[in-house]
């Protein structure tokens, strides 16, 4: 049995800047999996004295736009791409084939939201080969801040030697340690492939290849290979904008100290709707019996006692003042509904920042001062997945290469290695959006300002010159055929 109460820290990375770009990537990460309730009370505190934060009482999570704007965006894979080749690719993309039934495109939706949030998400590429009870492809989503990657000086997109941090268990001395999986084709002569254990200063130690898999794989054992015998790493690195760098870790820096403000201030707004939405009362000259002292070993001491509509509380006046007691109120300490509606304005600007249009941000509420309900609207989405397609579909054809490289190795297949296409299904148009594209079209045809292959283009805007010249032969065959 495991003893999950043994597991160690997570080692530092190797140098400051690789630790810095860490802890960026882990708060995104953090951000967009719903796992921020710690990053939100260190915000409040810096926001807030001891003594008032106590006051607020709990957290309100159920504002964050950088989750919201983020995954409305990922919709480039809301449905499966079409994945072309010259030449036969059954095998691999067919309903049986190998990519479909490893679920990836289920799994870009994720990857893609990853990729925006953090701005670089990594693919690992692994296969099960033939005779296992897991026969096939296999993908494994891996996060920046587990890392380190030194690239081409020539190109610094392109890497070279991949650190993967893992914990991992050791059966035999029933104990976790931090692992580096290590890949390193810098000398293409002499690639390796091999696992580190690493110390908690970040360092590497001692080799434990043979612990979790057989042996060191160095040189010609080297797995990984192309049908020309060239080392590669199976990994496919996702970036959500073309920069010429291999990170961009700090980009679209509003959006997340905005989304963390924006949760301070939703959570004022819980507190002023629960303790501050009704008159305030004092008193002077008396004092209320039976009040609780709070944190008596803190500076910040306070007396308090619980009420509600139905209490009735007792006020004895001060032995040492003969004055008159006086009780009066005041108003309410603040409008909710004011506030919410300035709060849900920062929030609205907030994702404005992340590069949306203001006219295609909307709220799925009637009610604008709603502030749980940023919508991004069909055709902001669709503008958004024009924008982000050109930089993900250079991945995903890296990620079917390098996925038949590995099938032809170790499950048998002979699938074409490079000359990979692959093109994105936009959104569905409303009825209204179709019809007046039809009409918008066929009137351009006949009136000859453009070509059967514009037609088809506009129509489909994801597709090339020649994939619409390959669809008008292709209709053009079927109809002689069938008509």
């Amino acid at each position: 049995m495991h003893d999950y109460q043994r597991i160690p820290a997570k080692p530092i990375a190797p140098n400051d800047d690789t630790n810095l770009r860490w802890s960026e990537n882990a708060l995104r990460k953090r951000l967009l999996s719903g796992e921020y309730e710690q990053d939100l009370e260190d915000e409040l505190y810096r926001h807030l004295p001891s003594d008032r934060r106590e006051a607020w009482g709990v957290t309100d999570m159920s504002s964050n736009p950088m989750e919201q704007v983020t995954r409305q965006l990922s919709v480039l894979y809301h449905e499966n791409p079409i994945v072309t080749n010259s030449e036969d690719i059954s095998e691999l993309v067919s309903r049986d084939g190998y990519m479909t039934k490893s679920g990836i495109w289920s799994m870009m939706q994720r990857v893609q939201q990853l990729t925006l949030g953090i701005r670089e998400t990594i693919v690992r590429i692994d296969v099960s080969p033939k005779g296992t009870r897991t026969e096939g492809i296999i993908y494994r989503v891996v996060t920046p801040d587990f890392v380190y990657i030194e690239s081409s000086e020539d190109n610094p997109e392109i890497p070279l030697y991949y650190q993967e941090l893992r914990l991992r268990y050791d059966e035999t001395n029933r104990e976790y340690s931090w692992v580096a999986d290590i890949m390193d084709i810098r000398d293409e002569k002499n690639p390796k492939f091999y696992l580190r254990k690493v110390q908690p200063n970040g360092e590497l130690g001692e080799d434990v290849s043979s612990i979790f898999m057989e042996k060191p794989m160095l040189g010609n054992d080297y797995p990984f290979r192309d049908k020309q015998n060239r080392p590669y790493l199976p990994i496919v690195i996702y970036h959500a904008q073309k920069t010429g760098k291999l990170w961009n870790s700090f980009d679209c820096q509003t959006l997340i100290s905005g989304s963390l403000s924006s949760m301070v201030l939703f959570s004022f707004w819980l507190h002023v709707v629960r303790d501050c939405s009704w008159v305030q009362r004092y008193a002077t000259n008396v004092f209320v019996s039976g009040l609780t002292q709070n944190s008596l070993d803190e500076p910040a001491r306070r007396s308090s006692i619980s009420t509600d509509p139905s209490s009735i509380l007792i006020f004895q006046q001060d032995p040492d003042i003969n004055t008159q007691p006086v009780i009066g109120q005041f108003e309410a300490g603040a409008d909710p509904e004011k506030l919410l509606q300035a709060v849900a304005s920062y929030e609205y600007r907030v994702a404005v920042s992340a590069g949306i249009s203001p006219s295609e941000l909307t709220r799925t509420s009637s009610d604008p001062r709603s502030g749980y309900s940023l919508s991004v609207s069909r055709q902001g989405q669709r503008e958004s997945s024009r924008s982000y397609a050109p930089v993900f579909r250079l991945a995903d054809e890296e990620l079917c290469q390098k996925t038949a490289m590995l099938c032809n190795r170790f499950l048998g297949t002979s699938l074409p290695e490079f000359g990979y296409r692959v093109s994105y299904q936009a959104l569905e148009y409303s009825p209204e959006e179709k019809e007046a594209i039809r009409r918008d079209v066929i009137e351009k045809l006949s009136s000859s300002l453009i070509s059967p292959i514009d037609a088809i283009r506009q129509l489909n805007p994801d597709m090339d010159e020649e994939e619409a010249r390959q669809t008008l032969l292709r209709i053009r065959r079927e109809k002689a055929e069938f008509l």
